[in-house]
């Protein structure tokens, strides 16, 4: 499976100039042919609070005929809830359009525990913080869901850890490592399906 920003074949994709705390992508087209290429992530570039930023949708879509269509979950954006939250892609003669590119506002913390979701995905991992020395875990409260911090715990960068579950939280998602030890995807850098 292949990421489609990593395709030199695809048509530009731009941002919109939003204020900040505004998210929001622009419908995109991609050129290329999906049957060559097989199942693709899909990219989006974001506006988010005025920052430029990658995502990419966590779904992989292969569309066999064209004028077919595929919803979707949209990419996720750190602290913010997409909308809507589903996507449709629709193969066309010359690759994938995504018929409705979501916008994301800003989330409420205190809503987070709540719309929370746990899926069972036995893969092994690979971790790196490209911006420090280890990668910090996370604990989530068994009485109210809230994430915390693990101050006294933390993965060593470039190490590889069995993952059993991934919780989707605030916008982003988190890797179970160990009971209540969970890393976050930005440290994510590879991994493997068991």
């Amino acid at each position: 499976m292949m990421s489609v920003g990593l395709l030199g074949a695809l048509s530009p994709v731009l941002t919109t100039g939003l204020a900040a705390q505004t998210v929001e992508a622009e419908s995109l087209d991609f050129n290329f042919d999906p049957d060559e290429v097989g199942p693709v992530a899909i990219p989006m570039y974001v506006n988010v609070d005025g920052q430029e930023r990658s995502v990419e949708t966590l779904d992989y879509v292969w569309i066999p005929k064209v004028g077919g269509m595929e919803t979707i979950n949209a990419p996720l954006v750190d602290k913010h809830v997409a909308s809507p939250s589903k996507i449709i892609v629709l193969r066309t003669t010359t690759g994938l359009r995504v018929l409705q590119a979501p916008t994301y506002t800003p989330s409420d913390p205190k809503m987070a525990p709540k719309t929370a979701t746990i899926e069972k995905r036995v893969e092994d991992i690979t971790v790196r913080n490209d911006k420090g020395n280890f990668c910090p875990l996370v604990a989530f409260s068994t009485k109210t869901g809230e994430i915390y911090n693990l101050s006294d715990r933390a993965l060593g960068n470039n190490t590889d850890w069995y993952s059993d579950k991934v919780k989707t939280y605030d916008g982003a998602q988190y890797y179970r490592v160990a009971t209540n030890e969970w890393v976050k995807d930005i440290y994510f850098h590879g991994g493997s399906s068991i």
